[in-house]
């Protein structure tokens, strides 16, 4: 894959920018790593890690570590965990992702507070304050009826119910 894109500093750290100018739909980092269960996770990866299904998280060993949250993202991260852009980027423009939406079928499980931060990325419908997964549609996503089941019902009732 050609390189596109590189890390750079950035003014809160480093970032992922655009080397050249990208097209839609375009990959731009792939997302490889050691895979993890959540409570193998040291905390000093915990900024790192990507659920890639059920308790399975990968700790991100590509440049694609260093791209930021936007309430606004250029790109998406596909099913092949392929960072892939939303929209034409121009050179020099940072590659961002959201942090905390939730699409459909997706279920990430619970927030973990160790994730939140004042969002700085400047966008028309920034939210501030990231501290919670959202829906695609901005509302505050909860998990399926089953999941709450298993977080706030004692294990021996959520057998009976089962």
């Amino acid at each position: 894959m050609e390189k596109i894109s590189k890390v750079q500093n950035c003014s809160f750290g480093k970032c992922l920018v655009a080397d050249v100018s990208i097209n839609t739909a375009t990959i731009v980092q792939k997302i490889e790593g050691e895979v993890f269960k959540w409570e193998n996770i040291s905390s000093s990866e915990i900024c790192h890690a990507i659920l890639i299904n059920d308790d399975k998280w990968i700790i991100i060993n590509t440049d694609a570590r260093y791209i930021n949250h936007s309430c606004d993202p250029n790109c998406s991260i596909n099913e092949n965990l392929e960072v892939v852009s939303l929209r034409p980027i121009q050179a020099g423009e940072q590659l961002t992702i959201s942090y905390n939406i939730v699409h459909k079928g997706e279920n990430p499980g619970t927030w973990d507070p160790r994730w939140s931060f004042k969002c700085l990325c400047g966008a028309n419908n920034c939210l501030g304050f990231i501290d919670k997964y959202i829906n695609e549609d901005g509302n505050i996503w909860t998990p399926p009826l089953g999941e709450l089941q298993k977080i706030y019902i004692p294990k021996e009732i959520n057998e009976k119910i089962d």
